[in-house]
């Protein structure tokens, strides 16, 4: 990516200046632009001032440079802003709007796309070839929002209505942490005057979704420490339902679980018991067993992971087995290189020594070093062995155990004989009990045994089998949103800009609906800006410029106000702390563009009816099919049809299956 590092001079700074902005202050007032007008659009153009100008056409685009760290080593990334108008938008009407429970909503003109590429996006944006690196081609930039798999990826409608898309951290090859890329994003949001921000919590570690894991820990989803709360759920979840999920599954006693789970699987009460040992403060909840092992894990130093395999410590009997040291040091090398590229995923017997046959062609051999390392101690690190309660297979794990490597071969078998024993091993010094990735491989094995356990599986039909109903439920509210309060409060809807020589007025304008009966819509209030001595009539004009700029369906609206037009706004008694609501009207031709599309949503909608089993009355991003009697819509996942399996091509719904007319007579 040096490649792109722009050396450009921004227009608004001073000759020999770098081009280069701080990534951890980026978006905030006066980094690198003075945002701190009242609406969204003057704040964005303000940015925009400040970015380096890469195409026009039909989607114009900026760029800026943004330094991550100098040292030891300089690390920048690109922020790429594209401006996509209606015109070059395959819909109209935004789908992440209507997820989120936007649909309502006037069709913006305008959208604005943050995106900083990760390698792979930006390399098959270049269309890398051979290694040559080809030079984007500037009508080209606007492909970059289409690709999947940015470090991050939002947008904003020209109203200040917002989406993120996409944040991807270090687990997904990136540079920036996910709490890096999230704090640019909410000072993005802040600085520009968005007004509200929706999400499809996405979000996942090691296999674990986070608005589960953090649902249960904290209440909320791992976006909610930037404020995001529930916005609408998939599959006919609503924000009751949710919360109740939540409140079911993140009360649940340990003392209850432990009473299920001893007879039948060993090691989760064993897990309970070491976490409930290292706390200072007892576990009763769920809830605080995994915001403790949350805070346990932030709170121990990272992993060190030794590659030199000459200290290897082995403690594999050799004496009465007919291979070489030579030739088991080999095979136990080459195991313990299968399980480290699966890092804290368990896998099975026969996977591992499949990956081994790579390279030791003696099954023999290779089934002895993995019966005789079960439990054993490796230099840094304990190959553990499990028995799969519900495959009935065993299953390989390696886990660090840097930091509890003892200093005697006393110790050694100590710590060895308590792991074989099912016991914890015990030190002097109470987290250095555990290792970070040991409380991670812990966290995982809690939440697909205990949170995901749907079928209880390890369980009675009980406690295991209701927490797995309500984790699905979690799971399955997936839309966010944060609130933006800079308007709401604002107590006078009238404020003094620039010293007092301009005013900020937030207004509205009202117009008649041919398409709704006539009905008055209004969008949201816009703060429009005038010379403090401008009269009513400069007043409306400039409204009807901002609303025009804005909105699709406002492109060519006309305020047509009955007030003394002639009256300068300082003179008039203001009194409106609510806004000011202006009469507006709609050209003829618009007014029939805008029929003619909304007959046509009306129509898809109609054609497409939606009632689902769980309640669902309206699409919310999840897949579907249609019964080919009836030509209803269902969630695939209520009828059966699970998400690895294609939709079948002939589908009966159970009401008209139920309906047919048996044909006995048929051979």
């Amino acid at each position: 990516m040096s490649n792109l590092i722009r050396t450009d001079l921004p227009k608004k700074r001073k000759r020999g200046e770098s081009r280069v902005f701080r990534l951890k202050t980026f978006g905030e007032t006066g980094h690198p632009a003075e945002m701190n007008q009242l609406s969204f659009r003057d704040n964005l153009g303000k940015l925009l001032e400040f970015g380096h100008f890469e195409s026009s056409g039909l989607m114009g685009s900026w760029s800026f440079q943004l330094e991550v760290h100098r040292h030891p080593n300089p690390l920048y990334v690109l922020l790429f802003v594209v401006e996509e108008p209606i015109e070059a938008s395959l819909n109209l009407r935004c789908n992440h709007c209507q997820y989120v429970g936007w649909g309502n909503q006037m069709i913006c003109n305008k959208k604005y796309h943050f995106v900083i590429p990760s390698k792979e996006t930006m390399a098959a944006f270049l269309k890398l070839e051979g290694g040559v690196c080809a030079s984007p081609e500037k009508e080209s930039l606007s492909h970059l929002v289409e690709l999947q798999g940015h470090v991050l990826h939002g947008f904003f409608h020209s109203n200040g209505f917002g989406h993120l898309l996409a944040i991807n951290g270090i687990e997904s090859g990136s540079d920036l942490t996910g709490h890096q890329v999230m704090e640019l994003w909410d000072r993005l949001c802040s600085g520009l005057k968005a007004r509200k921000i929706g999400l499809n919590d996405a979000s996942h570690k090691k296999g674990m979704e986070l608005r589960l894991l953090h649902g249960v820990a904290k209440g909320e989803p791992w976006f909610g420490r930037w404020g995001y709360r529930f916005g609408s759920g998939t599959y006919g979840v609503t924000q009751k339902i949710y919360e109740k999920a939540l409140e079911s599954v993140r009360n649940v006693p340990l003392c209850l679980l432990n009473h299920h789970l001893a007879s039948l699987n060993r090691e989760t009460p064993i897990l309970l018991s070491r976490y409930q040992t290292l706390s200072t403060e007892p576990l009763i909840t769920l809830s605080d067993l995994f915001v403790f092992m949350l805070h346990l894990h932030s709170r121990l130093p990272r992993d060190n992971y030794m590659n030199n395999s000459r200290n290897q410590i082995i403690s594999i009997d050799s004496t009465n087995c007919r291979w070489s040291q030579k030739r088991i040091q080999m095979a136990i090398k080459v195991v313990i290189e299968s399980l480290k590229r699966v890092e804290c995923r368990w896998i099975s017997r026969q996977e591992v020594r499949d990956a081994a046959r790579n390279y030791i062609g003696d099954t023999g051999l290779l089934d002895f070093v993995l019966k005789s390392l079960g439990n054993q101690v490796v230099g840094n690190y304990l190959v553990r062995r499990s028995l799969n309660p519900v495959k009935k297979v065993l299953e390989y794990c390696l886990e660090d155990i840097s930091n509890l490597l003892p200093n005697s071969n006393h110790e050694l078998t100590t710590l060895q004989n308590q792991y074989q024993m099912g016991k914890t091993p015990t030190t002097t010094n109470g987290h250095n009990k555990i290792t970070r990735g040991q409380v991670m491989k812990d966290m995982v094995y809690f939440y697909r045994h205990i949170l995901m356990d749907y079928k209880g599986v390890l369980g009675p039909i009980g406690i295991l089998n209701q927490i797995g109903m309500a984790s699905r439920a979690i799971l399955d509210a997936k839309y966010f949103i944060k609130e933006y309060h800079y308007i709401r409060d604002t107590s006078m809807k009238t404020v003094q800009l620039d010293g007092g020589g301009k005013l900020g007025i937030f207004c509205t304008i009202a117009w008649k609906s041919h398409h709704h009966n006539n009905d008055i819509k209004m969008p949201p209030q816009e703060c429009v800006v005038v010379n403090k001595n401008a009269t009513m009539s400069e007043l409306c004009r400039e409204a009807e410029r901002v609303f025009r700029e804005i909105y699709w369906e406002l492109r060519d609206v006309v305020v047509d106000n009955q007030r003394e037009i002639t009256t300068r706004i300082d003179e008039m008694t203001l009194n409106w702390n609510k806004g000011l609501v202006l009469d507006g009207n709609v050209g003829v031709m618009m007014n029939i563009e805008v029929m003619k599309y909304y007959d046509d949503e009306d129509s898809k909608k109609k054609d497409k009816r939606i009632e689902c089993e769980c309640g669902a009355k309206e699409e919310d991003g999840e897949r579907m099919v249609c019964c080919d009697i009836c030509e209803v819509w269902q969630h695939t996942r209520c009828v059966g049809v699970q998400h690895n399996e294609e939709v079948p091509r002939i589908f009966l719904c159970q009401s008209c299956d139920q309906h047919l007319i048996p044909l006995s007579f048929l051979p």
